[in-house]
């Protein structure tokens, strides 16, 4: 979708005006938006203020950053296990699930007896 040409204080000035009784076409016709674009911006905005609409966009942007350094965190408490995991060489097929804790498993959705069901396969395998 195109951006807007207009910035969202704008939007919500214009949604105001029309709220205080100025004629809904006239105000789209000045604003050069369609009705219809009228209505998409009434329901994004619901009837905030522009300060309001300022305060939307800072919480906005506040969220997109906890949410980056969520993800560096949660990359580098991650990161030690599946390194440690790649530097012991080649494994058996089966030797990632049989390294995992029983937390693990269950959060997998494997079980609650998952590291049983597990080790029991894997010595299965290598009776063979």
């Amino acid at each position: 979708m195109s951006r807007s040409r207009l910035t969202d204080e704008e939007i919500a000035g214009l949604l105001q005006e029309v709220e205080n009784g100025a004629p809904l076409e006239a105000v789209c016709e000045s604003a050069h938006v369609s009705v219809r674009t009228f209505y998409r911006w009434k329901q994004k905005f619901a009837g905030l203020a522009p300060a309001g609409v300022r305060q939307l966009r800072a919480l906005s942007l506040e969220n997109q950053e906890l949410r980056r350094l969520l993800a560096q965190k949660s990359a580098i408490i991650g990161g030690p296990r599946d390194a440690d995991l790649r530097t012991r060489g080649p494994a058996a097929p089966g030797a990632r699930q049989a390294n995992l804790g029983a937390r693990e498993m269950h959060g997998l959705g494997l079980g609650r007896f998952a590291t049983v069901r597990v080790s029991a396969i894997g010595s299965a395998k290598t009776a063979r």
